[in-house]
């Protein structure tokens, strides 16, 4: 990238108020360029104070609009908003959850190798852990213009803000391809830091 973190034009405003720099991944995802077509695409406010149509302050904002008695923080723990992709060596993001069943989906492929690969949610507030099950039902489709495969089910008895740790990651493999077994021996698969799942 041609820009530093700390220099980039955006920030991102937390549920809470709280301001910080944003990541690497959270960049791209602004320069990305997306179509018409595509859900989730960024949430920009035009203001500190503006508020979500579900009243929450929460969003990217252009540094320049921040109000001057806020500082601006560098931190490790990372706010998601549902149904934003997070990448598999991202450990410690936060997401809020309310209470329902949610498929867990794989980007990038739809050959994959599950195996061990798995991850858990902690309720921040009670310490409540949350183990995803597999799925046999392993749906094919597009999301944010990737090729996605379902590989679990999450079922959430309480709303609340979870704490995602992931686990085995050597154990998760995925093509580029549509096909499965077919393109695994002409080409390696993804690289696991870029591999991202997303839950909906």
């Amino acid at each position: 990238m041609n820009k530093k973190k700390e220099q980039f034009e955006f920030v991102y405003v937390e549920n809470d108020g709280t301001v910080r720099e944003l990541d690497n991944e959270e960049i791209e995802y602004l320069q990305t360029e997306f179509e018409p077509t595509d859900g989730a695409r960024p949430y920009i406010k035009s203001s500190y104070e503006q508020l979500t149509p579900d009243k929450k302050i929460l969003g990217f904002l252009n540094r320049n609009k921040v109000p001057e008695n806020i500082e601006i923080t560098e931190t490790d723990i990372r706010y998601t908003e549902f149904g934003f992709p997070i990448n598999i060596c991202s450990s410690n993001r936060i997401i809020e959850l309310h209470v329902g069943i949610f498929s867990v989906y794989i980007l990038g492929g739809w050959d994959v190798v599950v195996e061990d690969f798995t991850f858990t949610l902690t309720n921040t507030q009670n310490g409540q852990i949350i183990n995803p099950r597999d799925t046999q039902w392993r749906i094919q489709s597009y999301e944010f213009g990737e090729l996605a495969k379902k590989i679990k089910i999450l079922d959430i008895p309480e709303r609340g803000n979870y704490r995602i740790d992931f686990k085995n990651l050597d154990s998760l493999k995925v093509w580029k391809a549509r096909l499965p077994l077919i393109y695994r021996v002409f080409s390696k698969p993804i690289e696991k830091q870029n591999i991202q799942i997303i839950i909906l």
